[in-house]
């Protein structure tokens, strides 16, 4: 075999065979760094995000033990004072407060 068919028939489609791998892999190695990149600030903001929800978890844990702690206080006045007393006591409360919102909205309005 001489060394110009040798050339054309092994070496030229080794070579062929070797740029394509080659192009091949460094296409996957581009994919896969950019996929990583991805992945990674998806993650991060997940992150923050989960950090955010447990700060929140924990204020609204506070709130409930302190609402427990209130409704115990409200269940002692009703069994020492009675329902009833207790309830009249509400409602004029509310409707204090409801008499009081509408004087300020008629003084806003003029």
């Amino acid at each position: 075999m001489t060394a110009k068919s040798y050339k054309t028939k092994m070496v030229e489609p080794l070579v062929k065979r070797l740029k394509s791998l080659l192009k091949t892999v460094l296409a996957r190695c581009f994919e896969g760094w950019d996929n990583y990149h991805r992945l990674n600030t998806t993650n991060r903001n997940l992150y923050q995000s989960n950090e955010r929800l447990k700060s929140h978890n924990k204020q609204l844990n506070a709130d409930n033990n302190r609402l427990r702690e209130e409704i115990k206080d409200y269940k002692l006045l009703r069994k020492v004072f009675g329902s009833r007393q207790i309830d009249s006591l509400l409602e004029q409360a509310r409707q204090s407060k409801q008499r009081g919102t509408r004087f300020r909205n008629k003084e806003n309005e003029r």
